[in-house]
């Protein structure tokens, strides 16, 4: 650790570093210099690898099946073993970004992310798809908080951009799964063989991760507010200047030794808890969880549900699914980032949900008589989905807790979320299978829950400076660490 201790020059009243306090003050006052589209959809590389990955393993599930002997059931199950090791990463984030820092913590969730993705492309057995899909699952439980944290400095949470550049990662993610599509159509085009194009789907997914992680060690660095919570103030005033334009002093009477319990946030989760914050983390928490089983549902497996609907075989599905996710998932995504600061994120999720239960309910309904109802209904999904409650989930997490338990609140939304991705990712095959477009019915009870939720829980993180609660919530972490 290094601190200055003679007193500093400044002759202009720059601002002066006293504690870890005043480091998240300036991160909040000033967005970062680099905080643009490159850096943001850079930082958020992982959610877009999770998006990329999680849509070409539903796309592949059925020949996972055939090709290892085993029922699509099981092999449902195993990819969704992704999803129980990214809930135990989650919860493990905090820790690890407490221990490594943001850089350090970047690459290494990244590199495990990519190692694992190609390790999965040449697979010689089931079990061996399931040991590198729960490898990836922990690098990507880790890298999501890590991403939205980034994001939400990079904006200064005192920005009115911090919420819509927070959100982006959901028109991110439908840009993900758009790319699948069209690799997919790419290869089957080149003559791939139809049971091996997820292999080499898989394979490319790889080569990107390793493309985020070199992009990422350049251009996102180290976090400022983490370095002056270790007591780095030096490295904090060089990451202020570079990143964020700020020149700052540190003082001769700073704090050089930061109580422990500061440093490593220890005791983080119970905070979540508290009166202030139960109600925040709740509605984090069933929004997320919500949203992420009507998307695996629909979203994952639009390929298999659009092969029911339409006529055309294989390419006629892809070319649907790209379709779907390019007008209405990424177009969503987009107008839910720009509008959110506006209309605010809990109404904005209420009514993503209401629309949504109200499409699937059509769908159920009429999804029969007309292919091309059909695909308007489901575009529709995936258009107030993106719009609504898909990204807003996380972005009620991200802008619900100051900086000290921000990833904590993360790691913990983005794990208890984990759990209906799974309800989704398992469950939707069977109903599919058993009840057909009758499905739907049961499907919409998922964002009803979602709506009602929002309904009776009034909380609204948009134009609220959370980060200068940051002081008290240290104050009672360090009151429990004694």
């Amino acid at each position: 650790m290094s601190v200055t201790t003679a007193e500093p020059a400044n002759p202009g009243g720059l601002p002066v570093i006293r504690k870890p306090q005043d480091v998240i003050d300036l991160v909040n006052e000033h967005p970062s210099l680099r905080g643009g589209a490159v850096a943001i959809f850079v930082a958020l590389g992982g959610v877009l690898l999770d998006a990329y990955q999680a849509t070409m393993i539903g796309f592949g599930n059925k020949y996972i099946a055939a090709q290892f002997g085993i029922s699509s059931g099981l092999a449902a199950t195993v990819n969704a073993s992704v999803l129980v090791a990214a809930l135990i990463g989650g919860l493990a984030s905090q820790k690890i970004i407490n221990r490594l820092g943001q850089k350090r913590a970047f690459v290494l969730a990244m590199a495990v992310c990519s190692f694992a993705a190609v390790a999965v492309a040449f697979a010689p057995s089931i079990w061996w798809v399931l040991v590198f899909r729960v490898l990836m699952g922990l690098g990507l439980g880790v890298d999501f908080p890590l991403a939205t944290n980034a994001v939400a400095e990079l904006a200064g949470a005192g920005s009115k951009n911090s919420g819509r550049s927070v959100n982006l990662w959901q028109m991110g993610w439908y840009m993900a799964t758009t790319v699948v599509y069209l690799i997919l159509i790419a290869l089957n085009s080149a003559g791939i063989v139809e049971e091996r194009l997820w292999r080499y789907g898989i394979l490319i997914g790889g080569i990107f991760g390793v493309v985020v992680l070199v992009s990422r060690y350049f251009l996102i660095g180290e976090s400022a507010i983490w370095a002056g919570r270790q007591g780095h103030y030096d490295e904090a005033v060089r990451v202020l200047w570079d990143r964020y334009g700020v020149q700052a002093v540190v003082a001769p009477e700073a704090e050089s030794d930061v109580p422990a319990a500061e440093r490593t946030t220890k005791g983080a989760y119970r905070i979540l808890f508290n009166r202030t914050y139960l109600r925040r983390t709740v509605l984090g928490c069933v929004v997320a969880t919500m949203q992420a089983w009507q998307y695996n549902a629909v979203g994952v497996y639009l390929p298999l549900t659009l092969a029911g609907i339409l006529t055309g075989g294989l390419s006629a599905s892809l070319s649907g699914s790209a379709v779907v996710n390019l007008l209405a998932g990424v177009t969503g995504g987009a107008i839910g980032s720009v509008i959110v600061h506006r209309f605010g994120s809990r109404r904005q999720t209420m009514t993503g949900f209401g629309l949504v239960a109200v499409c699937l309910l059509l769908l159920g309904l009429l999804g029969t008589s007309n292919p091309w109802l059909a695909l308007v209904l489901l575009g529709l999904i995936i258009f107030f989905h993106s719009a609504g409650p898909g990204g807003l989930g996380m972005t009620i997490a991200t802008l619900s807790y100051p900086p000290s338990i921000r990833p904590a609140g993360i790691g913990f939304a983005r794990a208890i979320m984990r759990t209906g991705a799974i309800a989704g990712l398992i469950l939707w095959p069977m109903l599919w299978g058993a009840l057909g477009t009758d499905a739907f019915y049961w499907l919409a009870i998922v964002p009803l829950v979602g709506f009602f939720t929002g309904l009776l829980i009034h909380w609204e993180p948009m134009g609220y400076n959370v980060d200068e609660e940051d002081a008290a919530v240290l104050q009672e972490i360090n009151l429990e660490g004694k």
